[in-house]
């Protein structure tokens, strides 16, 4: 009679969040690759001129003077008080917080700036634009700063209970996304490629702060 061996098996334990991360990842590449290859061959899509435009119809001076503003809050001016934010924390003996926030920034600067001079798009022409914009459309980078500051900051008000806090800086990203699109400046095709793009590295970016924590 023989007695085969029985090697140990090793059961990898997926939690529901880590599934949710997994997928959330998965769906954002998908998105990111479906529209990026459209961009990359020129072939455009048929819903984004109809979207600006019916945004375009509600166009009042008081919406052009509040979508800016929103829109300047993920600007380059941003860069003094983010550097600010990060002297307070490091002080206040938050170094890991300090330094995912700064490197969040400028790692999602950096890819943006790297895939507009790959795909090189140009700025919309749908209508005369609210505010002047010279860089390339594709993906948008005010919509990807956002995501790196105001979807960071969700998160760890989240881990530190400040639900109502969390609430509202999820949704400021999504107003200067939507920004984008009704100062003319962005496709919507734009706008979704950013948010796609810069949830995959907002999860990288707390990945490597969540390894370096523990």
């Amino acid at each position: 009679m023989n007695i085969k061996p029985t090697l140990p098996t090793t059961r990898i334990k997926i939690t529901s969040a880590q599934f949710a991360i997994i997928s959330l990842i998965g769906a954002a590449a998908v998105l990111f690759l479906e529209l990026s290859g459209d961009v990359w061959l020129n072939e455009g899509f048929s819903w984004d001129a109809p979207i600006m435009l019916w945004l375009h119809q509600w166009h009042t001076p008081w919406l052009d003077g509040l979508f800016t503003a929103i829109t300047q809050s993920a600007g380059g001016w941003i860069v003094a008080p983010l550097f600010m934010a990060g002297v307070v924390l490091w002080q206040r003996d938050e170094k890991k917080t300090a330094v995912t926030l700064l490197a969040s920034f400028a790692g999602s600067t950096a890819i943006n700036a790297l895939l507009k001079l790959l795909f090189a798009r140009p700025r919309p022409n749908v209508f005369p634009p609210i505010t002047v914009e010279t860089s390339f459309s594709f993906p948008s980078g005010h919509t990807m700063a956002a995501i790196a500051l105001y979807g960071l900051a969700a998160i760890l008000l989240w881990q530190r209970q400040r639900y109502g806090w969390t609430v509202l800086a999820g949704l400021w990203v999504l107003l200067v996304a939507l920004s984008r699109i009704y100062l003319g400046v962005h496709y919507p095709s734009d706008v979704l490629a950013s948010l796609a793009v810069g949830t995959i590295w907002l999860i990288l970016v707390m990945f490597s702060f969540a390894c370096t924590a523990s």
